[in-house]
């Protein structure tokens, strides 16, 4: 087994590594989410969903994709003329992604490909919005990855970054921080069978960049007008950017 990256070097480090890590935890992935949650986490993913503000025709790319949950919920916008794509490097989470799919019904309408986040297989100006759901920390560049989702969007679409992120407020800051850091690694590696994978979680969040920061980011690679939403006392945070119109149209 090849050990994940050390905390210095989080949260980007080698896609790879992380990539096999989630092949590993694939299976129990989708229960682990749940549990740990509270199933909190579905509900975040419909705000995600809701912010990207699709219209019934519209394509979307939800990247870092998983097992597929954002990428079903942005599905219900887009009606049976739309297309999401789903793009994820972690083959194992894709195969479950189009298990899901054919469970609910929905394989027309959207399509899972494997593929890097840092190089999109896709042309410019494609999609009516992008997407990523706790998929940033595992990028080696999060300034390329957000430029990646700026060049496939049209002039005029939303990307959408939901992350996990560490609260502030006292009292519920130490709960968390307890939470996180000690019972949901042990939970993890109760159910999954693999610790190490629940211990990246809380580190690969300790060491990410602020939420000001991804402001920032996402400013500088392209996006523009981005707004910030906290979630549950500030535990995940929503940014939205938008792609400028292009020149010389209104």
């Amino acid at each position: 087994m090849t050990s994940l990256p050390p905390a210095p070097e989080l949260p980007h480090g080698d896609p790879r590594v992380v990539s096999r890590m989630f092949d590993r935890i694939a299976k129990r992935y989708d229960l682990m989410n749940r549990l740990l949650s509270f199933g909190i986490d579905g509900g975040w993913r419909r705000f995600s969903a809701k912010q990207a503000r699709l219209r019934v025709g519209d394509k979307a790319l939800d990247i870092a994709s998983g097992t597929g949950d954002l990428s079903f919920e942005l599905a219900k916008s887009v009606g049976h003329d739309g297309i999401v794509v789903g793009l994820d490097i972690a083959h194992e989470m894709l195969v479950l992604a189009v298990e899901k799919g054919r469970h609910r019904g929905e394989n027309h309408r959207v399509d899972h490909h494997e593929g890097d986040a840092m190089a999109l297989p896709y042309a410019d100006n494609v999609f009516r919005a992008t997407t990523m759901a706790f998929g940033g920390r595992n990028v080696p560049d999060l300034t390329g990855a957000f430029r990646e989702m700026n060049r496939v969007m049209v002039p005029g679409g939303r990307a959408v970054f939901l992350e996990l992120n560490r609260p502030r407020m006292f009292g519920f800051k130490q709960l968390f921080d307890f939470y996180f850091h000690t019972f949901s690694p042990l939970m993890g590696g109760l159910i999954s069978g693999d610790r190490e994978a629940y211990s990246y979680l809380p580190r690969s969040v300790d060491h990410f960049e602020s939420v000001g920061d991804i402001t920032e980011i996402m400013r500088n690679a392209g996006m523009r007008d981005v707004e910030v939403y906290r979630l549950m006392f500030g535990v995940a945070v929503v940014h939205v950017g938008t792609k400028p119109a292009a020149a010389g149209t209104s």
